[in-house]
């Protein structure tokens, strides 16, 4: 059987999910959800998307993406690659710790995607974690509750409910909180569409593209000005020298180059040295933090 080819569509927003192989749960330690979030937050800084709403839960996560110029199985495999090492390790589990294939569907009109964010935000209420979703701290629901564009995008939701922020921030607050149909997602995505006057035309995506700036990742330019080193120093640490002087210097960079999701090629090309170079003096980096 051939395996169905994932659309991609520049400027389409995703509902994408993703969960623990055999259901699993592999994320109900915080340190865990927290690690998953840290990527998420990080990986945004490095690619071209926008998070419009996100909830990670004990087995699985669901994320809403609007993309760029990134192409949506560009984000999810970096995410879950990284994921998925990190589980392997932490876990000290054998194989694959997520299903194999995330889900992945195109969200194309403004009641699914009204409707989608309350699914998402009331997933620990339908689990019977809690009662409240303040009392959830792993969601975008306090982003939405507040109106704040950090690293998520409220604005292009929001937009959808009022065009003025604290009446729709009121809205949100009632679309969340009001029970509906669950048991049944098409009757309930109907309500939704009649309760809040929402139409089946497709999504004008261009409402996302100046609701908030983007942060961007640091240059590896920019990194290495950061080392603040002497101009003799500079040209030592990229004309392939082997001098030990300079050897905590290429370290202290490559680590930074790291946290700002460079690959270690790209790393290994700024520097004119091989990736095995790389690797080692990543290695080196890490034992000296063990120690």
């Amino acid at each position: 059987m051939t395996k169905r080819k994932k659309i991609i569509c520049e400027g389409a927003i995703y509902h994408v999910t993703s969960r623990g192989n055999n259901r699993d749960f592999i994320l109900s330690d915080p340190k865990h959800k927290a690690f998953l979030l840290k990527q998420i937050k990080e990986y945004k800084m490095k690619f071209d998307f926008e998070l419009l709403a996100y909830i990670i839960m004990d087995n699985h996560y669901h994320l809403l993406i609007k993309t760029n110029k990134t192409p949506i199985s560009e984000i999810m495999f970096n995410i879950n690659n990284a994921l998925g090492k990190y589980l392997v390790r932490e876990l000290n589990r054998k194989g694959h710790v997520l299903e194999k294939r995330y889900t992945c569907k195109i969200v194309a009109t403004d009641t699914y995607i009204v409707w989608l964010l309350r699914y998402i935000h009331r997933n620990p209420i339908r689990a019977n974690i809690c009662n409240n979703l303040d009392d959830y701290r792993w969601s975008s629901h306090y982003c939405y509750k507040r109106g704040y564009n950090s690293f998520i995008n409220t604005s292009y939701i929001l937009n959808i409910l009022s065009p003025e922020k604290t009446a729709a921030q009121k809205l949100y607050l009632e679309l969340v909180n009001w029970r509906g149909n669950e048991t049944d997602k098409n009757s309930d995505m109907n309500e939704v569409k009649l309760k809040y006057h929402l139409k089946d035309a497709p999504l004008c995506i261009e409402r996302a593209e100046t609701s908030m700036v983007q942060k961007q990742r640091k240059s590896l330019d920019d990194i290495f000005e950061s080392l603040d080193l002497k101009p003799d120093l500079k040209m030592l640490i990229t004309s392939r020298s082997k001098k030990r002087s300079i050897t905590d210097y290429k370290i202290k960079f490559i680590a930074e180059a790291l946290n700002n999701k460079y690959t270690c090629k790209e790393i290994a090309s700024y520097l004119n040295i091989s990736r095995s170079s790389v690797s080692m003096l990543l290695s080196r980096h890490k034992k000296e933090n063990i120690s």
